[in-house]
């Protein structure tokens, strides 16, 4: 059993009712959240803040996920966060995201619930 309260979640996404919804439940378990709504604001809160976790869209105006993804890429091993793509539209495969560093990636629309435990399954395993 992971401690929720000593993780702290980026959520990234362009759709204002998909990034409140996330917020809400995975301040609902017990997680801290911020959120941001494109790449480019995800990015600026990377180089600023320490998160555990990061649940981004693939597919956003002004900086997509894959941007976001190397921007965490690019980081050291030791502070880099566990991260997971959203999307109900990419560009990308599956397993081309997974190749690239993402630990899983999951399409809209998906239950929430369902999310968050496969993150937590993730988080486990480590």
């Amino acid at each position: 059993m992971i401690e929720r309260g000593n993780y702290k979640v980026l959520i990234v996404d362009d759709e204002p009712d998909i990034l409140e919804l996330m917020e809400e439940e995975f301040n609902y378990y017990g997680y801290k959240t911020m959120t941001a709504d494109c790449g480019v604001d995800a990015i600026e809160k990377i180089r600023s803040n320490h998160f555990d976790i990061i649940v981004s869209d693939y597919k956003m105006p002004n900086g997509n996920g894959m941007a976001v993804l190397d921007e965490v890429n690019s980081m050291s091993a030791d502070i880099r966060p566990d991260f997971f793509f959203v999307s109900g539209q990419a560009d990308i495969s599956i397993k081309d995201a997974i190749d690239a560093g993402a630990k899983k990636f999951f399409s809209k629309p998906f239950d929430l619930d369902d999310l968050i435990k496969e993150i937590e399954k993730e988080l486990t395993s480590k």
